[in-house]
């Protein structure tokens, strides 16, 4: 995809957009979750349609009322990123351009960003059996959120994260059976968290491979900035993208069958890859808790808080994933995982 377009639409609403003479277009992504939203990137006719050279865009448009409270956030996260000072990184965040009508919910204008999704190259054969493959996606995504964080911190603050999450996954699932094992795990977290203090900087919220583009083995893109906010919690991007990564290590195995490159993992049920790559031993949980602790320590935090940070990190999903099953699994998984690492690793940490 081409590299950023400066430019406005003069037109008022996505048919104009879309239909106008000449324009070209591609849908790139739709998604049937209760905040649906379709993605095209557009070409309209030079000099007709736009002020400024021709180029391509991108339109998110809303499917639901709930999407289009969804895309009224991004964009008051993509305004606030016109206004950070991310130096070099800013060529990496989508520019906002415009908002259009769309039967009467807004729709989002941005330019476009080079790369291709890391979720290409992770589903790809074997990408995530080879030590080598993974370490690399690890250390871009590591780098660039190192570099964001360090561009937008702000005053330190006592890190209540984990009790936020906790009150959030209490007015979610009250009277779930699995709460109160949850609510356990999350006092544990908390009491290791609220110790510390961090700078708050500001938050993709959503920080997984999917959002990532690669272009010549760098991060080129950090698309969907749906959930992101102003000041948040740095530790939150952080064990999400690692959560995540390890999710979906099971995705192109038969239930029951061990799973390529990882000893000892096999895939039963949900969450499996999360508690290998958490608990387990192996090359794999090794980059995973690896890349916590390096994370963690370059926020000026003790490395230590690798574990308590990851449970914070599930209940998170939990309690705001749009996804009522996919969050009670997480639920599920996070009252299943012990209330600290097993002893070899404590002792690492």
């Amino acid at each position: 995809m081409s590299e950023t377009t400066q430019f406005l639409p003069r037109a008022g609403s996505v048919h104009d957009l879309l239909f106008a003479p000449g324009s070209r277009g591609i849908l790139i992504a739709t998604s049937r979750d209760p905040d649906a939203k379709r993605t095209f990137i557009v070409t309209p006719p030079a000099g007709n349609y736009v002020d400024g050279p021709a180029g391509p865009a991108a339109i998110k448009i809303p499917v639901t009322v709930a999407a289009a409270g969804a895309i009224n956030r991004e964009i008051r996260m993509l305004l606030a990123l016109l206004e950070a000072d991310l130096g070099d990184l800013e060529r990496t965040v989508p520019r906002y351009l415009h908002t259009l009508d769309s039967d009467g919910l807004p729709a989002v204008v941005t330019t476009v960003l080079r790369g291709t999704p890391m979720s290409v190259t992770y589903h790809r054969w074997m990408h995530t059996a080879r030590r080598r493959a993974v370490a690399t996606d690890f250390a871009l995504a590591g780098d660039w959120l190192q570099r964001f964080q360090s561009a937008t911190a702000g005053e330190p603050s006592r890190i209540t994260w984990a009790a936020e999450v906790a009150a959030a996954v209490r007015d979610r699932w009250a009277g779930n059976p699995r709460l109160e094992a949850a609510q356990v795990r999350l006092a544990a977290a908390d009491r290791q968290l609220r110790r510390q203090r961090v700078a708050r900087t500001m938050v993709h919220g959503d920080y997984w491979f999917g959002n990532l583009l690669v272009d010549e083995g760098r991060i080129s893109g950090v698309v969907d900035w749906e959930s992101g906010v102003r000041r948040g919690w740095p530790l939150r991007d952080l064990v999400r993208f690692a959560l995540t990564y390890c999710l979906y290590l099971d995705r192109h195995t038969r239930e029951g069958r061990a799973v390529r490159g990882h000893r000892g993992l096999r895939r039963r049920g949900f969450g499996g890859g999360i508690r290998y790559g958490l608990l387990e031993a192996g090359w794999l949980p090794d980059l995973v808790r690896l890349s916590l602790r390096t994370g963690i320590d370059s926020l000026g935090l003790p490395a230590g808080l690798w574990y308590g940070a990851a449970l914070a990190g599930l209940g998170e999903i939990a309690a705001g994933a749009n996804d009522d099953e996919f969050a009670e699994h997480h639920l599920a998984l996070l009252a299943e995982l012990p209330y600290r690492p097993l002893a070899d690793e404590l002792r690492r940490s």
